[in-house]
């Protein structure tokens, strides 16, 4: 699959978790959701890849309210 397809569908069940209509069907969606997140982070790690933020992004220290 390729990846933009697999990053829609994983748009896609994201948006679904908070609009079902029943506890099963949340409950479905999220066991969706968190499945596709795991095979992100893990093809990420496989990759060497961080599992925050973009590839080779430099991230800034969180503001403390300034």
């Amino acid at each position: 699959m390729p990846m933009n397809q697999f990053l829609f569908d994983h748009q896609l069940a994201a948006m679904k978790v908070d609009r079902s209509g029943s506890l099963r069907e949340r409950s479905l969606a999220i066991e969706l959701l968190e499945a596709r997140a795991k095979r992100v982070a893990d093809w990420r790690f496989e990759n060497g890849l961080s599992n925050m933020g973009w590839p080779g992004e430099v991230v800034s220290p969180v503001s403390k309210g300034r």
